[in-house]
C-alpha cells in the first residue's frame, strides 16, 4: 500500500527534524512508522504556490488549495492506494471531487474538532467534507457529532488516540532509564499558546508559594496589572530537548485553557498535546476541564480538573499536590504507565495501519458489487 500524506505544517521539514533526532515521531501522523505494517508513505511538500497558501488560509471551506490542485497534477498519481490528510480542512477540495466523481483515490482526515452544528456549516459540511472516505476522530465526542448532527455513517468513523513517541522523550531525558519525579516543590510548568488562559493562572499564583514558569505564551501571555514575582514568562517556545528538561525537573504541569462557547465550539482538543506530553514525562496535571478530550484525569488518577476561568480553583487544586506530595508522584507515575498502555505512538500507528487496509478492503468491496 502507497500513502500521500499532507498536513496544515510542513511535513516534509518535520521529517528532517525527526531523521536528525530532533523532533518526535507522533507530530508525523505515522509517516515515520506505518512502514512496519507494509505502508509506504510520500509526503508531498508543504509549500510550492504562495498566492494559493494565502487564498486557502482566508477561505479556509476549500482546504489547502496549494497542495490538493498539487495533487490533482501528479503525472502517476494512481501509484497511490490513500489520500491522507492529518488536518481535517485540508482536503475539503478533494473529498467534494470525489462526491461528483472525478477523484478516485480514496481520502482520509484526521478530525481534530467537533464543528458548529448550524444550517451554514451543515450546508459546507455535506457539499466539501461528507465524502472523505473515513474520518479519524481523535476523541468520541468528534465521533458521536458527526454521526448525530452530520449524518455520517458509524462505518466511516473512528476513534484513534493520539499517542507519543516514548522512545523520543526517554531519549532526550537527562535521567536516560528512568524518567525522574521531582519530590521537591522547586516549580511548576506551564507550556503552550493556543487557547491559553494564563491570566486565570497567574491570578492564582498571588497567594501561592510556589514558582510557574511559562513558556510558549505568545499573544495569549497576560492582561492582568502587578504579575507575581514568582510567575516567569517566556514567549518563545522552547526546543523539544530543552522543554523536556524542564517538564522532567518540573513538581507538576498547569495546563490553563481558554474554553469559551466559541472556542469550544470548533477547537475541541486544545491541551491534549499538553496533556499528553505530561503523562509521557511521568507529571500530575491541573487542567482546565475540557469535556472534547476524552482522557478522564481524575477517573484515571493523574491530575486535577478546575473549571474555566476558576481562579479558587487553581488555587486549590495546586495547594492540594504540594501539600500531598506523594499522592502527586503516584499521579506521575500513573500517567506514564497510562501513556504506555494506551497512549504510545506505536499503539496509533497500529490502529492507523488497521484502518487503511479496512478502508481499501471496503473499497474494492464496492467495486466488485457494481
Amino acid at each position: 500500500m502507497k500513502v500521500l500524506l499532507i498536513n496544515n505544517y510542513p511535513m516534509d521539514h518535520a521529517w528532517e527534524l525527526w531523521n536528525q533526532k530532533e523532533y518526535p515521531a507522533h507530530h508525523l501522523w505515522g509517516a515515520t512508522h506505518l512502514h512496519k505494517y507494509g505502508i509506504d508513505v510520500d509526503i508531498l511538500p508543504h509549500e510550492k504556490y504562495l498566492i494559493l497558501k494565502k487564498i486557502s488560509r482566508k477561505t479556509k471551506l476549500l482546504g489547502d488549495l496549494d497542495q490538493q490542485l498539487r495533487i490533482l497534477f501528479i503525472k502517476d498519481l494512481d501509484k497511490y492506494d490513500v489520500i491522507y490528510s492529518a488536518c481535517d480542512l485540508n482536503t475539503s477540495l478533494l473529498a467534494f471531487l470525489r462526491s461528483i466523481g472525478i477523484f478516485n483515490i480514496p481520502v482520509i482526515a484526521v478530525m481534530h474538532r467537533r464543528f458548529k452544528e448550524n444550517f451554514l456549516t451543515k450546508v459546507w459540511f455535506n457539499t466539501f467534507m461528507k465524502n472523505h472516505d473515513h474520518f479519524l476522530c481523535l476523541s468520541s465526542t468528534i465521533r458521536d457529532s458527526l454521526n448525530s448532527s452530520f449524518n455520517i455513517p458509524e462505518t466511516k468513523l473512528s476513534v484513534i488516540q493520539w499517542g507519543m513517541d516514548l522512545q523520543f522523550y526517554q531519549l532526550n531525558s537527562e535521567s536516560r532509564n528512568e524518567l525522574i519525579i521531582n519530590d521537591e516543590t522547586g516549580f511548576i510548568v506551564s507550556a503552550g499558546k493556543t487557547y491559553r488562559d494564563y491570566n486565570t493562572l497567574q491570578k492564582a499564583f498571588k497567594e501561592i508559594k510556589c514558582n510557574l514558569e511559562i513558556y510558549g505564551a505568545g499573544n495569549t501571555t497576560v492582561s492582568i496589572p502587578d504579575i507575581p514575582s514568582n510567575v516567569i514568562i517566556y514567549n518563545q517556545q522552547l526546543p523539544f530537548e530543552q522543554l523536556i528538561k524542564k517538564y522532567e525537573k518540573a513538581y507538576a504541569i498547569a495546563i490553563p485553557l481558554d474554553i469559551s462557547s466559541k472556542n469550544a465550539q470548533t477547537v475541541t482538543q486544545i491541551g491534549l498535546t499538553s496533556l499528553l506530553e505530561a503523562m509521557v514525562m511521568g507529571k500530575a496535571v491541573v487542567m482546565t476541564r475540557n469535556r472534547q478530550i476524552d482522557i478522564d484525569i481524575q477517573k484515571e488518577g493523574i491530575g486535577i480538573f478546575v473549571e474555566p476561568g476558576d481562579v479558587e480553583g487553581w488555587k486549590q487544586a495546586i495547594f492540594y499536590l504540594l501539600e500531598h506530595p506523594q499522592e502527586t508522584k503516584e499521579m506521575g507515575k500513573r500517567a506514564r504507565c497510562l501513556c504506555e498502555s494506551t497512549y504510545s505512538f506505536e499503539i496509533f500507528v497500529s490502529n492507523l495501519a488497521n484502518i487503511f487496509k479496512l478502508v481499501l478492503e471496503n473499497q474494492e468491496l464496492v467495486k466488485v458489487n457494481q
